[in-house]
């Protein structure tokens, strides 16, 4: 009689053990379950390399010049009367105009836009020349960055070797960041391109 006990004891526990290690069948409702742990993942946004670089700079340049930004307005004189324009999107520094006036018979102005602190673009406009009719030559210069290097660069609309390749804490681009005052931004602009 033990012995018989022993062997339908033994036969329960291996029906136990079959019943629960069989695989349950999947419904159609379990589907959607499984593509969402497979989606479950995120990327992150900062890892994620833009596809366009350049369009990707575009796009962000076109943004703060279409948004309403707080400005900050300076004046001071180097060799002439300079303006400096700080333009703020959200409490960060988005833009910096540079107004370098009319020195002789060239008039100068610099741009330069940032995103998250960063530099990401430069436009330069130059125009000058002789007092005559048709001797007034202009140029525009911009630069494209991406982690402070100069990705590509066109004078006018024509690509060509860039004359700044590489920005750093030293550059102006990022030292007027840290400018307070009109006297921060004169020993920045007038000293230092001395």
């Amino acid at each position: 009689m033990w012995l018989a006990m022993k062997h339908l004891s033994f036969l329960f526990l291996t029906a136990l053990l079959l019943a629960c290690s069989r695989p349950e069948p999947q419904s159609k409702t379990h589907a959607p379950d499984t593509v969402l742990k497979e989606q479950a993942t995120p990327v992150k946004p900062d890892k994620v390399e833009p596809a366009d670089p350049i369009a990707s700079i575009r796009q962000r340049v076109e943004g703060i010049n279409t948004a309403t930004l707080e400005q900050k307005h300076f004046e001071f004189t180097c060799d002439e009367q300079m303006k400096v324009d700080y333009f703020y999107l959200d409490g960060e520094i988005a833009k910096i105009t540079v107004d370098y006036g009319t020195v002789g018979d060239v008039y100068a102005r610099e741009d330069y836009y940032y995103s998250a602190g960063k530099l990401i673009f430069t436009y330069e406009f130059v125009e000058g020349g002789p007092a005559c009719e048709g001797c007034i030559k202009k140029n525009e210069y911009r630069s494209y960055i991406s982690e402070d290097r100069v990705i590509r660069y066109l004078k006018d609309k024509t690509p060509g070797k860039c004359r700044t390749c590489t920005f750093d804490s030293k550059s102006k681009q990022y030292r007027l960041l840290q400018a307070k005052t009109p006297e921060d931004m004169k020993w920045i602009l007038c000293k230092l391109r001395s």
